[in-house]
């Protein structure tokens, strides 16, 4: 089972939820299952998937406004949006938001396993082919949650975890001491993260002393990587 690729299928129909879920599973997916965007919320911040499989039309907050606040924390897992809405607009949206494919219900079963193929190829997301990322002597696996240095590991709270992973999902890109707020929850002020991040950024110095956790004055941080 842990080699299988881990879907997300979040949907407010029972009966579809269900059948997604025995199908692919059927498929040799590995599934996960939400019935609204609030757990598909919790969900995702606990586990890693290796793509999301999206409802657009669904009561309290759409799969639009699901994927509107998930884009914020990820911005490489694929997905895949569905709905009984064939409207222009909603298509517009939801490629806007940061949709990845797009298919309207009714489908046959066949097209959505062309779909979640695609991609899960590497071709089309190189971002899938491992889940491990390395930046100098470091390695982070975001399966396991853990930090190793030379094949060592290194201790880390929960919240440098937190940030470690999400980092790690946007190596050499810029990070808003915003966003790792929002990421670690109430309670986490800006004073409260950067003190967090002075100290995950000793753990993250090289054997030559230079730390791959940079400060970006007046916007954020960046997690460096010469390999990515």
């Amino acid at each position: 089972m842990k080699n299988l690729p881990h879907l997300l299928c979040v949907d407010d129909d029972n009966k579809i939820r269900e059948l997604l879920e025995i199908y692919l599973t059927n498929k040799n997916y590995r599934v996960s299952v939400a019935r609204d965007s609030f757990e598909a919320e919790k969900l995702t911040s606990f586990f890693l998937f290796d793509l999301i499989i999206l409802d657009i039309m669904m009561p309290r907050k759409s799969g639009i406004e699901f994927l509107n606040s998930f884009r914020k924390f990820d911005i490489n897992t694929p997905v895949l949006m569905l709905t009984a809405d064939s409207q222009l607009e909603k298509k517009t949206s939801s490629y806007s938001n940061g949709c990845d494919d797009y298919l309207v219900k009714p489908f046959e079963p066949t097209e959505l396993l062309l779909r979640i193929s695609k991609l899960l190829n590497p071709r089309f997301n190189k971002n899938i082919t491992g889940k491990k990322r390395y930046f100098g002597e470091f390695e982070f696996n975001s399966n396991t949650k853990l930090l190793s240095k030379n094949k060592v590991n290194v201790s880390l709270t929960t919240s440098e975890t937190k940030i470690i992973e999400y980092l790690s999902k946007n190596l050499n890109k810029e990070v808003s001491r915003e966003q790792i707020s929002d990421l670690l929850g109430e309670g986490m002020n800006l004073r409260s993260v950067d003190v967090t991040i002075t100290r995950l950024r000793k753990k993250l110095t090289s054997d030559k002393s230079n730390s791959f956790l940079r400060t970006i004055r007046g916007k954020g941080y960046m997690l460096i990587s010469e390999y990515d």
